[in-house]
């Protein structure tokens, strides 16, 4: 069970910290589906279940800190046993953040809002994911070439998890298609969890701003998943766009690729009601996460970043029309930073 503490993020990015639940939690499920799969065990991520209950269960103050998913892991053959009448909290002790907090309850109201009440909602909020096609290419397009299983890097996954971190500075230098091709490709196979069904959908749609990768123009392009390619929307050297969508940083300018997310909420929420808006930033941040593995796994660096929502969408229209940016992931070769000597 995975929970979020508000205040964690909240003393930087205030109510913009509830995304960040999603964002955070995505990515740590990214490592643990990683390595379950490495030890042959089946995983599910559950996102559907009584949140007042599990709380209750795991003893936390939600006020501070809430459940956000689970991970279910393993097989066994034998039926559950019943449900207790009683549900126990665990009465865990835990170490205060900092000695003072601020407040922000609009996250709250937020967590409130999307909250199941019983397992009657529980059982109604699962099932059929809503999918939103993309329209056939129109542009140019450049065929991924990912490496194939006999191909692809034998690094455990323990050591590229260690290897793996944020990196905090990006050299000017390309990456090859095969390499970004093998990162999109991976980070897409599908997610088994309760709000993906069938298996492989998704709520995400990829869109990308291509800076320095060899064999690809230079441009804003969007991954068509089921085709296997990404289409350019428009040519250009966009590296200052970068930087500013990434609110004004040097990093995704610098990057060779970045990659952000965007997803219909609108047909989420329908479908979903307003625990569609946690999935959809939990989903965004495990294919986040996919990508970390596979930047480090082939020896490249990766960071995730904030950025300007409405003005990603804008950067491209109209394909993006309708469409709200959820996360950006930033892609290329780790540069060290200068040492200064006394």
């Amino acid at each position: 069970m995975c929970t979020g503490t508000y205040w964690r993020n909240a003393w930087k990015y205030q109510n913009r910290t509830y995304r960040h639940f999603g964002w955070d939690n995505g990515t740590l499920l990214a490592n643990l589906l990683a390595v379950a799969t490495a030890l042959g065990l089946p995983a599910k991520v559950v996102c559907g279940f009584v949140d007042a209950t599990v709380n209750r269960l795991l003893d936390v103050d939600a006020q501070r800190e809430v459940t956000f998913s689970w991970v279910a892991i393993g097989y066994d053959s034998s039926l559950p046993p019943p449900p207790p009448e009683e549900v126990s909290p665990l009465g865990f002790e835990t170490v205060p953040l900092s000695r003072t907090e601020i407040d922000y309850p609009r996250m709250r109201e937020m967590h409130d809002a999307s909250s199941l009440h019983s397992p009657a909602e529980v059982a109604a909020w699962r099932g059929r994911t809503p999918l939103t096609k993309l329209p056939p290419p129109r542009g140019p397009v450049v065929q991924l070439r990912p490496l194939s299983d006999a191909e692809i890097p034998r690094d455990p996954i323990e050591q590229v998890i260690l290897r793996r971190g944020s990196s905090r500075k990006f050299a000017r230098t390309p990456i090859t298609l095969v390499q970004l091709s093998t990162m999109l490709d991976r980070a897409t196979h599908g997610i088994h969890a309760d709000f993906l069904d069938p298996m492989g959908s998704l709520l995400n749609h990829l869109y990308l701003i291509v800076n320095a990768v060899e064999g690809v123009e230079p441009g804003a392009y969007v991954f068509h998943r089921d085709r296997r390619l990404i289409e350019c929307l428009k040519p250009g050297n966009f590296r200052a766009q970068a930087g500013y969508l990434g609110l004004e940083q040097a990093l995704p300018a610098d990057a060779a690729v970045n990659i952000f997310f965007m997803a219909d909420l609108r047909a989420i929420l329908q479908r979903f009601g307003n625990r569609g808006y946690r999935a959809v930033q939990l989903e965004a941040g495990i294919l986040g996460g996919k990508i970390y593995l596979g930047a480090y796994a082939q020896h490249l660096g990766a960071t995730g970043l904030t950025f300007y929502d409405d003005d990603v969408v804008k950067f491209f229209p109209p394909h993006a029309e309708g469409k709200s940016a959820i996360f950006l992931v930033a892609v290329g070769n780790s540069a060290k930073s200068k040492t200064i000597s006394g």
